[in-house]
């Protein structure tokens, strides 16, 4: 298969049902959904799932079966799943958060522990991957087990990732790579407290607005943590797997962080490329009351208010389309219908703002899931970002020294306004990108300035996209950048 080939609505907004049997179809179209996932007893929504599809609402369906994790999926899941796909739906999930012992069986006679091969990770694998092939065979997507994104052992959510991916890399590698190639996505959890922030206008990557001053229709919004600049000045080369003195266990808190580390391990230990992740709980949580203080779990960032988790939960999704996103995130279930719609104040503001806005569509590019990008040895990453393939993750412009950053904005407003680089005067940020991500630099220059910048940025970090623009005049610098705005380019 190929990443565009996944039958979807292509709108990356989601909620999550309340529980079994509970289904609101006027609530997923009030907020403009194109995801919704249902956690079922059996087979109770199969009647839904045609109207569902009607309506551009892709479902994502989750039989529960209380204390069966690790356990042979039994022969009436796969009767219901059967049922579900004659309906219509394509997407599954079988069981939820191993890493936190809930949905095991009573009365365990040993640890919930990643490092316990046999008696945990053996079962917990080989029966999914029994369901996994066949959801395939008739006719559906098999979703890989979200964890809960801790970072706390025995619960860390990275130990458990590659516990997992690697005993299917020794035990089971070519019935896993069909898998990969036929239809696998991976479930995630990113419940992502405050890691986030949008830029105030003109002050640069590092700079964030106070929650009462954030827009969603407008740029500047970061939710690629812990590859923000924020974390990456904070703890210089914190990745989700760690790679610091302050992440032992990994930090996988991000929107996009499991998914990433999923996709990471498949291209490492099977060479595969990429398959679609969907959060299918989550979102920016918790947030606090009406006239509550703002919720701050990270003082790092910004905290989150009433009124601001509106406007940061639609840019969010309209981020997940955007080019900043990877190709490969598809979207969010939020976490849970009943929060947004029967809160004690009353439905939340962030159900009014989704209803009157726009649902944001995400184009996917046509990568093959087995054809991909090689990875570096997660132990040996290279020092600086990774190449660019398609579009960059990030697009600097620099000022060299003795350019003013108002020359630049009087003189390219229009280009800036479309685009959104973000502006500095040094390059120091290039050196605290993670190789998982990619950047493009374009550099303003004068004549005598070019030299120097070659070789301290182009010939320097070889996978930077290098842009030089030499403007000795606001007219040279005008006429360039007129010239990508009309052509709707943002580098040369």
């Amino acid at each position: 298969m190929r990443l565009d080939e996944y039958e979807w609505s292509h709108n990356p907004r989601g909620i999550h049902n309340t529980n079994v049997y509970i289904y609101h179809l006027d609530r997923y179209q009030q907020i403009r959904s194109g995801w919704v996932k249902l956690v079922s007893a059996e087979d109770e929504f199969a009647n839904n799932i045609p109207e569902l599809l009607r309506a551009g609402i892709t479902p994502i369906i989750r039989i529960y079966r209380p204390g069966s994790c690790g356990q042979p999926a039994d022969a009436r899941t796969y009767a219901d799943i059967r049922r579900y796909v004659q309906a219509g739906a394509r997407w599954f999930e079988l069981w939820n958060e191993p890493n936190l012992g809930n949905e095991w069986p009573g009365g365990l006679p040993f640890a919930i522990d990643p490092t316990d091969r046999d008696n945990v990770i053996a079962p917990l694998m080989t029966h999914w991957l029994d369901w996994a092939e066949r959801v395939i065979d008739l006719g559906g997507y098999p979703g890989f087990i979200p964890l809960a994104e801790s970072t706390s052992p025995p619960h860390a959510a990275i130990p458990w990732l590659e516990a997992m991916v690697g005993y299917l890399r020794e035990a089971h590698n070519q019935r896993f790579r069909a898998v990969i190639g036929n239809g696998l996505w991976c479930a995630t959890h990113p419940y992502i407290y405050n890691h986030f922030y949008q830029e105030m206008p003109g002050r640069g990557p590092l700079s964030a607005r106070p929650p009462d001053q954030q827009n969603a229709a407008e740029g500047g919004w970061h939710f690629e943590y812990p590859y923000d600049p924020i974390c990456q000045g904070h703890d210089p080369g914190r990745t989700v797997w760690g790679g610091t003195a302050l992440t032992p266990l990994g930090d996988p808190v991000g929107l996009t962080a499991m998914g990433r580390a999923f996709n990471e391990l498949l291209g490492r230990d099977f060479g595969a490329g990429a398959v679609p992740v969907i959060g299918t709980e989550g979102g920016i949580w918790p947030w606090p009351g009406p006239g509550e203080a703002p919720r701050a779990d990270d003082t790092r960032y910004p905290g989150v208010t009433w009124a601001s988790h509106a406007e940061a939960t639609t840019a969010l999704f309209n981020w997940i389309a955007s080019d900043a996103a990877p190709p490969w995130f598809f979207g969010l279930t939020l976490w849970k219908e009943n929060d947004y719609w029967e809160n004690p104040a009353g439905a939340v503001p962030t159900v009014t703002r989704l209803a009157g806005t726009s649902a944001p569509v995400k184009n996917v590019p046509a990568l093959s899931i087995l054809e991909g990008v090689e990875v570096p040895s997660l132990e040996e990453m290279p020092e600086g970002p990774g190449p660019v393939h398609g579009s960059p993750d990030y697009h600097f412009v620099i000022l060299t020294p003795g350019l003013d950053p108002d020359w630049f904005f009087q003189t390219a407003e229009a280009y800036w306004a479309r685009f959104r680089p973000a502006v500095m005067d040094t390059d120091a940020l290039i050196a605290v990108l993670p190789y998982t991500r990619s950047v493009a630099v374009t550099v303003i220059a004068r004549p005598d300035q070019v030299a120097q910048v070659n070789a301290q940025i182009r010939d320097r970090w070889p996978n930077v996209w290098y842009d030089l623009v030499v403007a000795q005049t606001s007219a040279d610098l005008s006429g360039v950048f007129a010239q990508r705005l009309a052509a709707g380019r943002p580098f040369g």
